[in-house]
């Protein structure tokens, strides 16, 4: 009751008025609802300077939201001295989500489709012919699709937390957490991993939010986290259920569905292989990966990487004091990168 009670009072404000932050910094500020393969989808498209280059973000999850909690980070921010930034709440997430959704539509396959649309939408907004996209996590599969396919809409693709296999990385995250829990004699960790059935088949959406919990806690996600972290803690419901970008109606369908995305994608998840699906891919390619990274293995992504086919060019740069979030964890170091990136593709087009 306390917790009803608690996110009830969260959702009053968006009772009395609705609206949508406008950055006072922001010389290019949009903010759509397109109608993008069927369902009306959330874009934002922010900067400062109408002629620095298009960059599509790809979200992390599937199904964490994004207003809250990205646009409002010092590194977007930051990026946005550098690109018009454009975030895309995905379909059945946030703003983007609704119960009209067809269950068939929810497949990687679409989502590949609906970022190709909103990279389109954004590049006819902004009058650019091609877009950097940067793929993080969850979004960094969609991301290499999408490359893969579709490079006459792309100048290069970035990625941090570069999803390869997710199956096998939960094997991974299994090994890690088991590991670390026998050398620290965590029983209450060991006792958990007793429960879980690794088998692709049998391994579940609630095995996977276990090994999540645990991983964290041992420092795969952020290097030095060393506490247990729910799926989505405290902090972070709050920030999304006073987050000035989502109506009230929104706001409780975060509470009734937070897990709608992922358990719908959970099956596909588990088969998919960039090895087998993106062996290729036509653009220049930058990853940009956590040394410490085991939510989202770091070494699949880097085997991935030497095996990638990539001939416009790929480099790998290495976050030797990060785990899942480079970005966050080594601010700095990744906006120099990024800086480093738009640069050299500004020369390349001016030869």
């Amino acid at each position: 009751m306390l917790l009803l009670a608690a996110a009830f009072t969260c959702l009053l404000p968006a009772c009395s008025v609705y609206y949508f932050p406008t950055a006072g910094h922001a010389d290019i500020q949009e903010f759509r609802m397109p109608e993008i393969n069927g369902i009306r989808q959330a874009v934002l498209v922010r900067g400062n300077d109408a002629s620095n280059p298009v960059l599509i973000y790809l979200h992390g999850g599937p199904g964490f939201p994004l207003f809250p909690f990205e646009p409002a980070g010092e590194t977007m921010q930051r990026l946005e001295e550098e690109f018009t930034v454009v975030y895309w709440e995905q379909r059945g997430t946030g703003k983007s989500f609704s119960r009209r959704i067809p269950s068939h539509s929810m497949s990687i396959d679409q989502f590949v489709e609906d970022a190709r649309l909103v990279t389109a939408f954004a590049l006819e907004l902004t009058g650019q012919e091609k877009a950097f996209v940067w793929g993080h996590s969850w979004g960094s599969g969609i991301g290499v699709l999408l490359a893969a396919r579709y490079p006459e809409l792309i100048k290069a693709y970035i990625s941090t937390g570069q999803s390869v296999n997710p199956y096998l990385n939960e094997r991974l995250g299994y090994e890690f957490v088991r590991e670390r829990a026998l050398q620290e004699n965590n029983r209450r960790a060991l006792r958990q991993l007793e429960w879980i059935d690794t088998i692709p088949d049998n391994y579940t959406l609630m095995d996977a939010l276990t090994i999540r919990r645990w991983v964290y806690r041992f420092g795969g996600v952020v290097r030095e986290s060393t506490h247990e972290r729910p799926y989505v803690d405290l902090q972070e419901i709050a920030d999304m259920l006073t987050a000035p970008e989502y109506s009230i109606g929104e706001r409780i369908n975060l509470i009734l569905s937070p897990l709608y995305s992922v358990e719908k994608l959970w099956d596909e998840i588990k088969k998919m292989d960039l090895n087998r699906d993106a062996p290729r891919v036509e653009v220049p390619v930058y990853f940009l990966l956590g040394r410490h990274d085991m939510i989202v293995s770091s070494v699949l992504a880097a085997t991935y990487f030497e095996e990638l086919k990539a001939p416009a060019g790929k480099t790998l740069h290495w976050f030797e004091h990060s785990a899942h979030r480079p970005q966050k964890e080594e601010r700095e170091k990744f906006l120099e990168i990024m800086k480093e990136i738009r640069e050299r593709h500004f020369r390349e087009a001016g030869n």
